[in-house]
């Protein structure tokens, strides 16, 4: 992260800044090849607004993914409707450095089409390594493990739904060996050209507290609607209830509330 003008308020960030290459190798699809800081492959969820169904983002984003990071993919074009992710990062969210003395993490992907008008897609990723993801401050381990199985399906032109789940594993935290589990759907369904309509139900949970400083479980379910007038405009209002099974909400450094009602509304302006 760069800062601007000595100010620490104001700063900007790569969150893309690699070189890439097509080499017509192994395959009649071939590989492609990416070295630099790129956006990670794991999750639905995309890190940058444009790239996501809502304006909120769900518990498996932000406990058991890494926005971006610094490495290397590469990914084989097997057929239309099969591909393989192969890489290396040097931990969560790096730029151009490691994020510890051994955080060389791999990371890898499957994605399937089951047929060829491509309605259902089958993701299986896996990441694994010291550093691979952050940890709550004070309970990193020495080797995370995540796991991540997706199914995306277009029931109609109008109705498409994603059900992602998200397996973790930290060995060696001060808590023993941290583990969490998160599964959630997401439908959207478009009323006409300008209007979509957005639903999503989730479930984590954060065993040994690992992950968010809380060992218990985790609920939220988001409505949201997406306004897209034209190709440069979107605006996004959505409601948000999330549930816990012990006080996780409110003040940081004492919270207080087992559940917390969110309202939000985003617009963007593409170019």
């Amino acid at each position: 992260m760069f800062l601007l003008w000595g100010n620490d308020r104001f700063s900007h960030d790569f969150r893309d800044l690699y070189v890439s290459a097509h080499l017509p190798v192994l395959t009649e699809g071939g590989m492609n090849v990416k070295v630099g800081r790129m956006n990670t492959i794991i999750g639905y969820n995309g890190f940058l607004a444009p790239y996501r169904p809502l304006y909120s983002s769900d518990y498996q984003f932000f406990y058991s993914q890494d926005g971006a990071f610094t490495g290397f993919l590469t990914q084989l074009i097997i057929s239309d409707r099969l591909d393989f992710w192969n890489g290396m990062t040097l931990g969560a969210n790096t730029f151009f450095e490691k994020r510890s003395e051994d955080s060389y993490c791999y990371i890898g992907q499957i994605n399937y089409w089951l047929t060829d008008e491509q309605r259902t897609r089958l993701t299986a990723s896996l990441h694994c390594g010291r550093d691979a993801i952050f940890a709550a401050p004070g309970l990193g381990g020495d080797f995370d493990t995540i796991v991540e199985l997706r199914v995306q399906h277009a029931w109609s032109e109008r109705f498409t739904q994603v059900v992602q789940s998200n397996m973790g594993w930290a060995d060696g935290t001060p808590v023993g060996t941290g583990s969490w589990y998160g599964l959630y759907t997401v439908g959207i369904y478009h009323l006409n050209c300008t209007w979509d309509v957005i639903g999503r139900a989730e479930w984590f949970d954060d065993v040994r507290g690992t992950r968010t400083g809380f060992d218990t479980n985790y609920g939220q379910v988001t409505l949201g609607l997406n306004w897209h007038p034209n190709k440069y405009l979107e605006v996004r209002p959505e409601v948000r209830g999330d549930f816990a099974e012990v006080p996780a909400f409110g003040d940081a450094a004492n919270p207080q509330n087992q559940s917390q009602f969110t309202t939000a509304i985003s617009a963007l302006v593409k170019f």
